[in-house]
């Protein structure tokens, strides 16, 4: 399903992703039931206020909203390509750039569309030097 505008997706923090959390039944034993955050899906789809306060917690979003339509250029496309490079190899990079790389993804994108070049680009230089760690992949969007 795709996201509209100003939706972001999440893994759920109640199941973490599951989809089925435990809980104690009418007989005082645990029982797996499904999660109520996510409906069982493992993910939840928030607004863009509930995004800012999970990524200023650390959290990474699994999708964000199409912003093509909203915001296009060659800045834009060279965010996205450093964001889906580093989210790539997110279990391999060593925090704290795997926290931060989610909350400098969401910035920059939020800048480009105030019109806001210079601090777009300063968290894409971030997203950059994160990136130096794989420098030798050969996926590595930069010059190796």
């Amino acid at each position: 399903m795709a996201l509209v505008a100003g939706e972001y997706e999440f893994t759920c923090s109640e199941c973490r992703g599951d989809g089925s959390v435990q809980i104690v039944g009418t007989d005082g034993e645990l029982h797996w039931d499904r999660c109520d955050d996510c409906f069982g899906a493992g993910s939840v789809c928030v607004d863009e206020e509930d995004a800012a306060e999970r990524i200023d917690l650390g959290q990474t979003p699994l999708r964000t909203p199409p912003t093509s339509e909203l915001h296009s250029g060659p800045l834009k496309d060279e965010l996205d390509q450093w964001f889906d490079f580093l989210c790539a190899r997110k279990e391999e990079s060593s925090p704290p750039a795997n926290i931060m790389i989610g909350y400098a993804y969401g910035f920059a994108e939020a800048m480009l569309l105030a019109d806001r070049e210079e601090p777009a680009r300063e968290k894409m230089d971030f997203l950059i030097r994160a990136a130096e760690e794989f420098k030798g992949h050969p996926d590595f969007p930069g010059r190796q």
